[in-house]
């Protein structure tokens, strides 16, 4: 297993804690206590004031407001108002960031009418980089769970953590993201990129500080307390909701995980009641757990106690496909970018830790009798294809892997047949290098033809536009 460090200074009566930590491991440590708020991955929060807008996003103008189905955003004086169905008519005043529950007024100006492309991504030549501007998260505050100050704090992102996508829609999603000593908030945001000027909105505040502790799955309003996410987040569409399907490193000293699956309704704007959904048995290896999504069916593909497994995303169910090879350990492919090769009916794990020298991935069917077998990188970009903490795509229609490495904007493109590794080229200008990792901060938007990336929490989205 991997080693992790990590140091932490404690100040006391509102001040903030901060944490360095090595490889994106959890190490001991004491968490920010009276009313402190968690700093850590990138240097802690700032406070300030927070206004949310109220302008109707979506494809077609349907959601209003920055609604989700189920409750659009409203108040003529700043309150929060759920209920409303989707496509429903936005209140107008300014909102700041509620804690504890809402759907909080904002971000998203109107998509184009016509269901085509948002103005950002028009004109746009194959495999061009864009920058969206003022798509950054750090431009959503939200209040600390314990004072009630607005912030934004970088770690929602820059603590090991990952994002989720609605494919049919361009939506993005955080939940949950924090964890360790870095931020204690299990609030939950969206972002429309499918809208002219995306822009972050808070769905739903963070528990209140007084029902929040440390080592906990979930807190005092039996709601899960925050996490480094890494590939965990994963939107499901047959149930409206993300899931969290593991926790790698919950609020506190960094050592306590959870196989637990967790779930927030985009109906309801909430999280599920605790022991909703069926967790992963046996427990154990949640700390950097990769995670590849069926791109049709929202299956999950996974390892962990011993075996790669399967989650049946229309059951919420788990199976066993394969065990792991024989002169591996339970670390196999901890914090591996992997993918669903839909052609193949099989999952590309690209980093095999015990064939690292070799340059060795995994490979493990799930169509037939499963099973996994080592798979060898070739070509110039071979190096790249084995590092940990990427992000990894797979396009049928080019019959290869796109990986996302934290390197400025280069790109490996990785052969499906062969598993020769080669650089994409790529024009535009050159993306800031990633913080504390990848994970699925880099997703294929079918609808928009390429690639979104969100290199940290107070950076904006890029774009990588894909061939025609």
């Amino acid at each position: 297993m991997r080693i992790a460090l990590a140091v932490m200074a404690v100040l006391v009566a509102g001040c903030e804690a901060t944490v360095a930590e090595v490889d994106g491991g959890s190490a001991g440590g004491a968490v920010v206590a009276g009313g402190g708020t968690a700093g850590g991955a990138s240097g802690g929060n700032s406070g300030g004031g927070s206004t949310a807008g109220g302008s109707a996003g979506g494809a077609s103008g349907g959601t209003a407001g920055g609604s989700t189905a189920g409750g659009s955003a409203g108040g003529a004086s700043g309150g929060t108002a759920g209920g409303s169905t989707a496509g429903g008519s936005a209140g107008g005043g300014a909102a700041g960031g509620s804690t504890g529950g809402g759907v909080v007024a904002g971000g998203g100006s109107p998509g184009p009418i016509d269901g085509g492309m948002p103005a950002w991504r028009q004109g746009l030549a194959a495999w061009q980089w864009v920058e969206l501007p003022g798509s950054a998260l750090s431009n959503q505050r939200v209040a600390d769970p314990f004072n009630g100050t607005m912030v934004a704090p970088t770690q929602r992102i820059n603590a090991w953590n990952g994002l989720a996508v609605n494919r049919d829609n361009n939506r993005v999603y955080l939940a949950g993201a924090g964890g360790h000593a870095d931020w204690a908030g299990n609030e939950a945001y969206e972002i429309d990129l499918q809208a002219d000027q995306p822009r972050w909105r808070l769905l739903r505040g963070p528990t209140p500080g007084t029902a929040i502790s440390i080592e906990v799955h979930y807190y005092a309003d039996g709601r899960p307390s925050s996490t480094h996410l890494y590939y965990a987040l994963q939107y499901v569409r047959s149930h409206g909701r993300i899931f969290r399907l593991s926790a790698g490193s919950n609020w506190g000293s960094g050592n306590f995980s959870s196989s637990n699956v967790d779930a927030f309704s985009l109906a309801s704007n909430d999280w599920d009641p605790a022991g909703t959904w069926q967790g992963g048995m046996p427990a154990g290896g949640n700390i950097g757990r990769p995670y590849a999504q069926h791109e049709t069916t929202d299956d999950a593909f996974t390892f962990f106690g011993g075996s790669f497994r399967k989650w049946t995303a229309s059951t919420a169910m788990w199976s066993t496909l394969a065990a792991r090879p024989s002169y591996a350990g339970n670390d196999v492919v901890s914090e591996s970018p992997s993918a669903v090769d839909t052609v193949r009916q099989r999952v590309l794990f690209t980093r095999n830790a015990y064939r690292v020298m070799q340059r060795q991935g995994l490979v493990v069917t799930f169509s037939g009798t499963s099973m996994a077998s080592d798979v060898t990188f070739t070509g110039p970009g071979a190096a790249s294809a084995i590092q940990q903490q990427a992000g990894l795509e797979f396009l049928a229609r080019d019959d290869a892997y796109y990986l996302k490495t934290s390197t400025g904007g280069a790109v490996t493109r990785i052969n499906a047949d062969t598993f020769e590794a080669t650089a994409q080229a790529t024009t535009g200008p050159t993306p800031p290098d990633a913080v504390n990792g990848v994970y699925n901060r880099w997703r294929y938007l079918p609808l928009l033809r390429g690639f979104m990336y969100l290199p940290s929490g107070s950076s904006n989205f890029w774009f990588l536009a894909a061939a025609p």
